[in-house]
């Protein structure tokens, strides 16, 4: 008569475990938020103890800090490339990002990870800080040099590179924040891609020759 043997548990390498705590933990965020989901609600959703996470992951904020490196980071550093080497006509450039990101707010699909920030941060501060300097800030930077060089080419009048970049970014985040905010209980009065488009255009004539 054959017998079923007890299976021999699977050894997952360090670098296995470590993706899937990070594969269960966004599918948690995403659910819950990040102030409803605890370390043991992670572990359990990866099959793991919840000691495990801790000898990868010492806090919640690190886990999140390590789906920022992982999911942002490498897009931001994409992002930056293109404002830091673009040396082309800077309103085609403005219209082809908000476009892009207009298109995202309208059709839902902007990432978790503003919309977690922006429902959590004053709660966890230490949270919005890593998000401002790795991401906020960088972009911000990047967008003014976009505006110093456009001005040097003679392409903008002169004026304050800084607040040129606050200008334009200002729309894109209110056109965020009514989507985090309302986005579950009313659509829009406009939608993001034609007011983004309108914005660019009406930034565009006051910072023209």
């Amino acid at each position: 008569m054959s017998t079923l043997l007890p299976q021999k548990r699977l050894r997952l390498s360090p670098d296995v475990r470590r993706d899937a705590l990070l594969r269960a933990a966004y599918d948690l965020f995403s659910r819950h938020g990040f102030a409803d989901t605890r370390m043991d609600d992670v572990a359990a959703a990866a099959g793991v103890s919840k000691g495990t996470v801790y000898l990868y992951f010492p806090t919640k904020e690190a886990l999140f800090a390590a789906l920022l490196r992982r999911d942002v980071l490498p897009r931001v550093g994409r992002i930056l490339f293109v404002l830091n080497h673009y040396n082309g006509p800077v309103g085609w450039l403005l219209k082809r990002v908000t476009h892009f990101i207009g298109g995202k707010i309208d059709a839902g699909t902007v990432p978790l990870y503003p919309k977690l920030l922006v429902r959590e941060a004053s709660r966890f501060p230490e949270l919005a800080r890593f998000y401002h300097d790795e991401v906020i800030t960088p972009v911000l930077e990047a967008v003014e040099g976009l505006f110093r060089r456009a001005i040097a080419r003679g392409e903008l009048i002169a004026g304050e590179p800084k607040m040129y970049a606050h200008l334009f970014i200002a729309p894109v985040v209110k056109a965020a924040l009514w989507y985090f905010t309302f986005g579950e209980i009313s659509a829009p009065a406009v939608k993001a891609r034609p007011y983004l488009k309108a914005h660019v255009e009406t930034f565009l004539r006051g910072v023209r020759p």
